[in-house]
């Protein structure tokens, strides 16, 4: 497995924790359960881990290969990123739009929307680095 794709699946899985938290934290606030300072502070501390668990990680990968984690990237890894990124582009869209479609729904407002946006953003990051990691798999 290259330097590329291990670093893919860190991504990947570290997002779709991160993810899994941040919609755990919004079904709690929506319940009443969970107030938007704690949500706020939640979210601070899940960033914060997700940044610091992203540079550990790849620099642990980095000492196993460090030639392999220096080489520039050939035609077939940017291929493989720019695929991805025309998937995830399309996803992004598709879910800004309901974000805006769903602002207009009685009850729902501004901050179902801002949910929305983040949802499509955390969506579309996951897409492309699962597409990247297929692609890497597949061998585009």
């Amino acid at each position: 497995m290259s330097f590329r794709e291990k670093s893919a699946w860190i991504s990947f899985v570290l997002l779709l924790i991160m993810a899994g938290i941040w919609a755990w934290t919004v079904v709690q606030m929506a319940n009443g359960e969970l107030e938007p300072r704690r949500m706020l502070r939640i979210a601070h501390d899940v960033l914060l881990a997700f940044v610091v668990l992203q540079i550990v990680l790849h620099g642990v990968i980095f000492l196993q290969a460090p030639r392999d984690a220096r080489t520039p990237k050939d035609e077939r890894e940017t291929l493989i990123e720019l695929r991805a990124t025309r998937i995830a582009f399309y996803v992004l869209i598709v879910g800004a739009f309901l974000s805006i479609w769903i602002s207009h729904v009685p009850g729902i407002g501004d901050r179902g929307m801002g949910h929305g946006i983040i949802s499509s953003v955390l969506l579309a990051w996951l897409v492309k680095l699962g597409g990247e990691i297929i692609y890497y798999r597949r061998g585009v």
